[in-house]
């Protein structure tokens, strides 16, 4: 595994801010394309592109969750997983206490510190909720009641902030759960955005607790019915202190038309966690080594994932373990020479990245981000 001096990464940073960004997708046919009047210079683009997403770490949670179910007066009712079976879709609509509500799973918080001047926090809370109900994103009986995520902040015993009404941003039926057919899973997520510091500064608090609130889509003649969970601790400050508990963000830059890449061999830019110099007071915790990053044909097996090829700016040489470290910008090898079914473009390709901490013996390997899709061309 390389290692270089501290010094020489500062010169290499220095060095790739005279390069030119690329942003978007790679195309042959398009090479007699017009180049942009004003090229944008990388760190400038960069600093944007951080500006606008932040910098951000995902913490796997996996905790399981019970799930409560109220009628619409906010009592609850009793499910009985001894009951019979269900015949018809209605039939927990009449009788809710037939119906299998939870437990749920707490996947995940993604923690993004964004605005670097006024320091502002973001937290995205990732769910799996199993219900024999299916669900909505409202009341049927009361659109203006909606389903919502819970948050709070507490330093101590004490709530220093807290939010009851955060709109979902996804609530999706992905299948039934495959051990209990009728049981049928939501992948539910909500995202609470403009937290100041005060709050989550280090010190500020010890523990931030959420919860959910999701309808039935039960509607007249039948009741209302809701599903909610107590509070959880999603995490605490000491939580994803360790690079290998958490995901980094890296910021994947395939090329245009219009800035086109370097060689006719590359089809984008990826950069590390922290490449423009240090992130100052949006840091989340301690910068990784390196993130390990893969790609694959959109819709192929993760059989098929490859490590992406790069290489530094001004040299000729690929590295094939997919390595980023948080420093570097590199250059991405044209996705055909390595990744499997990559033969007809433009195409989606998905990718997907874990960071790398250590050396040696030592190293250690996070946890696989979700993965994202980009739309490749070939030059």
């Amino acid at each position: 595994m390389k290692t270089l001096p501290r010094a020489v990464y500062v010169k290499n940073l220095l060095t790739l801010f005279l390069f030119v960004l690329l942003t978007g997708s790679c195309q042959r046919d398009i090479k007699d394309a017009a180049p942009s009047a004003q090229p944008v210079s990388l760190s400038d683009k960069l600093t944007q592109l951080i500006k606008e997403s932040g910098h951000s770490v995902y913490i796997p949670v996996n905790k399981s969750v019970p799930g409560i179910l109220m009628d619409a007066r906010g009592n609850e009712i009793k499910t009985n997983r001894t009951a019979k079976l269900l015949t018809t879709p209605d039939e927990i609509c009449d009788d809710p206490s037939l119906a299998v509500v939870g437990p749920h799973t707490l996947n995940g918080v993604n923690h993004t510190l964004y605005d670097c001047q006024n320091i502002k926090h973001s937290l995205t809370v990732d769910w799996t909720i199993r219900s024999s109900f299916d669900l909505v994103n409202a009341n049927p009986a009361t659109p203006s009641q909606i389903s919502k995520g819970r948050l709070r902040i507490k330093s101590g015993t004490t709530i220093t902030f807290q939010d009851l009404n955060i709109p979902l941003t996804a609530l999706t039926y992905t299948g039934d759960d495959p051990n209990e057919p009728g049981v049928k899973l939501y992948h539910l997520v909500y995202t609470k955005n403009n937290i100041d510091h005060q709050y989550l500064s280090p010190g500020a608090f010890t523990a931030i607790e959420v919860s959910v609130v999701v309808y039935s889509d039960c509607t007249a003649p039948y009741s209302t019915y809701f599903i909610t969970t107590p509070y959880v601790a999603a995490f605490a400050p000491s939580i994803g202190l360790n690079p290998c508990e958490r995901v980094d963000q890296v910021y994947i830059n395939p090329a245009t038309s219009q800035s086109p890449p370097p060689s006719v061999n590359d089809c984008g830019s990826i950069a590390g966690s922290y490449v423009v110099g240090s992130p100052g007071p949006c840091q989340n915790n301690t910068p990784n080594m390196a993130s390990q990053v893969q790609v694959k044909k959109t819709g192929d097996p993760d059989a098929n994932y490859r490590n992406i090829q790069t290489k530094l700016p001004g040299t000729t040489t690929y590295s094939t373990d997919g390595y980023v470290y948080y420093w570097e910008i590199r250059y991405i090898k044209q996705l055909q020479d390595y990744v499997p079914n990559a033969t007809n473009f433009p195409a989606s390709f998905t990718f997907r990245w874990r960071n790398v901490d250590g050396t040696g013996a030592n190293t250690c390997f996070g946890p696989w981000a979700n993965p994202v899709n980009y739309t490749i061309s070939d030059f």
